[in-house]
């Protein structure tokens, strides 16, 4: 399943290695992560938070499960979660991510338009009247854009997680 996902760009892996050592970077990067859990459905309340924190999730010394906070207003879907280890080695901090994209919620969500455009689909087909045939390739564009429009929505959240990761991992060696 992981090895599909890849190659969906649902499931991308980062490697960062700071000069820091693996106490000090752990104690910054809890400072900017709320606690909290990181599923789809986790706080739908989290937009109203007063936290400044640019993440939430978990920390502590072997590694790290978090995702990007919403924000009012913000009209980024944030579905990525990165989930990573840290090792230190030579006075060099090595921080392998895992960030993932996709949530079983979605198996349920595609379950449920596979079998909606069918009924459909066997419906228009069923009655045969010339008129319904028409709506056939209107019914089956409007399928692909509810196919595609969540799978971009979680791979731009892959790539825009791994990008701000990136940056604030680098940031936090500012500090």
């Amino acid at each position: 399943m992981n090895e599909f996902l890849r190659r969906l760009k649902l499931l991308d892996n980062l490697t960062t290695t700071l000069p820091i050592s693996k106490h000090e970077f752990v104690n910054r990067l809890s400072k900017i992560t709320d606690n909290g859990t990181t599923g789809i459905f986790s706080d739908p309340f989290d937009a109203f938070s007063t936290s400044k924190n640019e993440f939430k999730g978990v920390v502590d010394f072997d590694g790290f499960k978090l995702k990007r906070r919403r924000r009012f207003f913000d009209t980024n879907m944030n579905f990525a979660v990165a989930s990573g280890s840290f090792k230190e080695n030579n006075g060099q901090l090595i921080i392998e991510t895992e960030i993932s994209g996709f949530n079983y919620f979605f198996l349920v969500f595609y379950f449920f338009l596979i079998l909606f455009y069918s009924v459909f689909l066997f419906g228009f087909l069923r009655d045969g009247r010339n008129t319904d045939l028409i709506a056939i390739p209107f019914l089956l564009l409007h399928a692909t854009f509810m196919f595609a429009i969540p799978y971009f929505m979680m791979r731009r959240s892959v790539k825009r997680l791994k990008y701000e990761l990136d940056r604030e991992f680098f940031y936090l060696t500012k500090n």
